[in-house]
């Protein structure tokens, strides 16, 4: 998000497996929530395949369901 609207990486980073993909979004999020001046609800990140597909999705500022 910058001033409220979300952004892409368009580089990104090319993971072997989904699993290390959805690792490292964990950790950047764990990252937010330990850095992070504002606490969102609806701060998110999302991971996609190659494709554009969406194969996890992170809540920033929320309890795991």
């Amino acid at each position: 998000m910058k001033d409220g609207v979300p952004t892409r990486d368009r580089i990104g980073i090319e993971f072997n497996t989904n699993a290390e993909a959805i690792s490292h979004c964990k950790e950047i999020a764990q990252d937010f929530r330990d850095n992070s001046l504002r606490d969102d609800k609806d701060l998110e990140i999302l991971v996609v395949n190659e494709n554009g597909r969406e194969i996890h999705r992170e809540f920033v500022h929320r309890e795991p369901q």
